[in-house]
């Protein structure tokens, strides 16, 4: 019996691979990074504002200096990294009379991610970017939570 039908070879693994082809990559690194850094933010500041009893805005000042310091590289843009984080820590800035949980920190996670990456690049030269994308994904979240 041939095995080389049986098994694949090397080339045609490489190819299944999520690491062997570099626009899955450009595409991962484009999209779900930023989505989870803004995750990260968002939590990140949750965190500091429930179990530290740290005020909203220097939690969120907090978040944003501990996440200026994502190292640059080729793989990811540092500086949209960075961006998501503070992005997501804006939009956590709402008060915690809103979380009844910690789905509903995921949520809203979910949401400012989406929006961070919907609305990213229809932004670019006006400030105050990042705080309207926290604030319309914080207002989204609490309408969605009174509807539900």
């Amino acid at each position: 019996m041939d095995t080389s039908t049986i098994w694949p070879s090397l080339n045609q693994m490489n190819r299944c691979l999520l690491v062997a082809n570099p626009r899955t990559l450009t595409l991962l690194s484009r999209d779900f990074l930023p989505f989870l850094f803004c995750a990260i933010g968002c939590g990140a500041c949750f965190v500091l504002q429930k179990y530290q009893d740290m005020p909203s805005f220097l939690a969120s000042a907090l978040v944003g200096f501990i996440g200026s310091f994502v190292p640059s590289s080729t793989f990811y843009d540092s500086k949209r990294l960075v961006a998501s984080v503070y992005c997501g820590s804006f939009a956590s800035m709402c008060s915690l009379s809103y979380f009844s949980s910690l789905i509903d920190v995921f949520l809203l996670s979910f949401i400012t991610g989406s929006y961070f990456l919907l609305l990213g690049n229809y932004f670019r030269g006006f400030g105050g970017k990042l705080g309207s994308i926290g604030f319309i994904s914080s207002l989204s979240f609490i309408l969605l939570k009174a509807i539900l």
